[in-house]
């Protein structure tokens, strides 16, 4: 793949997404400097400390955390894709597992308790649940497997 090509791939997983962190480009791009500083010559692309960002949107900490996850899994997926939230993506790994990575804010736990109780048929055949804390902990039931996590700084309980 030439320069241009990855480039533009780039900006169009930014644009998709909406923001990433410069790290997350790293893993998941393989991306050098020289590639970074032609994306932000972009005019709809910015840059706030480590993340960049696509036109005027915000920063969304929740994709930002479910990316922290699917870079751990680097290596280990054929391909991911952006989805709807609270499902933000679906990866499927080598071993043609489909997870799902799911990420809650503390006003929607509740809801997400609730959502994972009651679907019996995910499509995934593993969750990868990212609460702000530990207090949810204790009260999901699910029946898929599924990787209880908590963020913004990624800890597996």
């Amino acid at each position: 793949m030439d320069i241009k090509d990855k480039e533009t791939k780039i900006i169009n997983f930014i644009e998709e997404f909406g923001c990433a962190k410069i790290k997350h480009l790293e893993t998941l791009f393989e991306i050098d400097k020289t590639t970074l500083k032609n994306i932000l010559r972009n005019n709809f692309i910015n840059r706030k400390d480590d993340v960049i960002v696509i036109r005027n949107r915000r920063i969304d900490k929740k994709i930002i955390a479910a990316f922290d996850v699917l870079c751990e899994y680097k290596g280990r997926y054929k391909t991911f894709y952006k989805n709807i939230e609270p499902v933000f993506i679906s990866f499927l790994t080598k071993k043609d597992e489909m997870y799902d990575i799911i990420v809650s804010e503390k006003n929607d736990e509740e809801g997400i308790i609730k959502l994972l109780k009651n679907t019996p048929n995910w499509k995934a055949d593993k969750l990868i649940i990212l609460f702000e804390d530990t207090n949810m902990f204790d009260k999901i039931e699910c029946n898929k497997p599924y990787l209880y996590c908590i963020y913004p700084d990624i800890k597996i309980i």
